[in-house]
């Protein structure tokens, strides 16, 4: 006898739908809509719960840190595409598709390496601060990247992530994962002999792990807010500049290529 699964192919714990009514998580969906925000009910698809109001308020506040970065290579590329005469959908798609491990995804990377840091058994009783100076000295000895740490943009320091850790601790949701990523900070200050401070991405990572997240959520997140900021730049270049957008003018491009040369 074919068992339940067989039958019915497709499965979800998610939305149940029942003629014109449809339940998330088992919550009828107008009833949220009208009482609960979008930031909660964001948290209760991934979780499966709906979080208490410190959760809740911080997980809006890091959806309000991702919504925009000027014209940062997301927001270029959709201006971009929108100038060209592509549907606006386009446009947000194509910023949406810059987001990888250097440009906006590096959350997932660090979130990902919190996570398995801190997984149980794996530490024998050390302390985090002796955890964050392993990783440290691991990651330099192989000379590789320490993911949310330092940003191009911000020389001087990224005000984002400091914000969001302090964010998360009038909020009471800090633990044991904004307490790594902070130790970390320390731990390459000192290794390194100058403060490379927490970016937004090694902030919000630490925060989405002591919400309770799967570090694999941290880039649908991250889209889920860009992809507002990117629809506001589409929808600007479409409607104020005048379309066929110069990426570069010929003074700012160089040519290192053969000289000019004759077919013989």
């Amino acid at each position: 006898m074919a068992n339940a699964y067989e039958k019915t192919p497709w499965r979800t714990a998610i939305a149940n739908v029942k003629g014109d009514d449809i339940y998330l998580r088992g919550y009828h969906f107008l009833e949220l809509a009208e009482k609960v925000d979008f930031a909660s009910v964001l948290y209760l698809m991934y979780k499966g719960e709906l979080p208490n109001k410190g959760q809740a308020r911080m997980l809006n506040a890091l959806l309000v840190t991702m919504i925009d970065h000027g014209i940062a290579p997301s927001e270029a590329v959709s201006r971009v595409v929108a100038a060209s005469g592509s549907p606006i959908q386009a446009a947000i798609a194509a910023g949406i598709l810059t987001i990888g491990d250097i440009h906006g995804g590096a959350g997932e990377a660090c979130a990902r390496m919190y996570q398995e840091r801190l997984s149980k058994g794996k530490n024998q009783g050390k302390s985090i601060p002796q955890i964050a100076e392993e990783l440290v000295a691991e990651r330099r000895k192989a000379k590789q990247l320490i993911e949310g740490y330092g940003h191009p943009m911000h020389p001087s320091g990224d005000p984002r992530g400091p914000w969001l850790l302090n964010m998360a601790d009038q909020c009471g949701v800090s633990g044991e994962y904004a307490a790594l990523a902070r130790a970390i900070e320390g731990a390459l200050a000192k290794a390194a002999g100058r403060l490379i401070g927490i970016n937004i991405d090694g902030g919000s990572a630490a925060i989405l792990c002591d919400l309770g997240l799967d570090w694999r959520l941290a880039r649908p997140i991250l889209i889920t807010a860009r992809s507002v900021g990117l629809a506001a730049h589409a929808w600007e270049e479409m409607t104020r500049e005048r379309g066929w957008r110069i990426v570069a003018a010929e003074d700012d491009v160089l040519y290192d290529g053969v000289p000019e040369r004759k077919l013989r």
